[in-house]
């Protein structure tokens, strides 16, 4: 089944370890290391051991060479790559710690070098 592109926004290309916080209604269920794919300004794909649902949310910590950022998003698609790997689409919506524009000009800067996802 070919995958419906939705991006608003070009995505850079961008392999970086990070931490996860999965919720669903309210209530932690899982939580562990993933690491992204691609990002974008407002949004990314993240590689994770585990499926999520598209009603869940999550806490992302991003832990940059020149930045931390702990950000909230919500699943928009999630994919099974293999029998132990899923890649999950996030609609990030909101900094809780850092500072986004550390994220926005990491994302400029890819996508000028020609890490275009």
């Amino acid at each position: 089944m070919p995958y419906d592109e939705r991006r608003t926004e070009p995505r850079a290309k961008a392999a970086s370890q990070i931490m996860f916080e999965c919720f669903r209604h309210g209530t932690k269920i899982s939580q562990g290391f993933a690491r992204t794919i691609n990002l974008s300004e407002h949004g990314a794909l993240v590689e994770t051991p585990c499926a999520m649902d598209l009603d869940s949310s999550l806490i992302l910590s991003i832990h940059a060479p020149f930045y931390l950022l702990v950000i909230q998003g919500n699943v928009v698609h999630s994919r099974q790559i293999s029998e132990t790997t899923y890649h999950i689409g996030v609609r990030l919506i909101n900094s809780i710690e850092g500072n986004w524009d550390h994220l926005k000009k990491d994302v400029q800067k890819r996508l000028q070098q020609g890490d275009v996802a």
